[in-house]
């Protein structure tokens, strides 16, 4: 099974993470109730939504007045990878962690120097 993890910061400070599996739905707003709060202004009360559905990690706006950007781009919705930065408020990030493709596995290569 596959395995999205969530890295909530603030400022270039980690806050929290979350891990998330097919069928996962977290809520992400100001008022208390959201499954992610953050207590920020520029914050809506339900702001937006991150949804793993099979092996997609999608996030939607949910009508927010400032919106969601990814990678710097406004979005109304978009399918999450590997290394993306959500977004939400004027300080608030989430940086995204998809799984390795199942049957693929990582490689790790180094160089190797030899002293003369």
């Amino acid at each position: 099974m596959s395995t999205f993890k969530l890295e909530l910061t603030l400022q270039d400070l980690v806050l929290k993470e979350y891990s998330l599996a097919d069928g996962a739905n977290l809520t992400i707003g100001r008022v208390h109730g959201n499954d992610i709060v953050l207590e920020d202004m520029t914050v809506s009360r339900l702001h937006a939504t991150i949804a793993v559905k099979g092996r997609k990690l999608l996030v939607s706006d949910e009508g927010s007045k400032n919106g969601i950007m990814v990678n710097g781009t406004r979005v109304l919705s978009a399918e999450l990878y590997d290394g993306d930065i959500v977004r939400i408020g004027k300080n608030y990030t989430i940086k995204v962690f998809a799984p390795t493709p199942e049957g693929r596995e990582a490689t790790l290569t180094a160089e190797h120097s030899r002293k003369s």
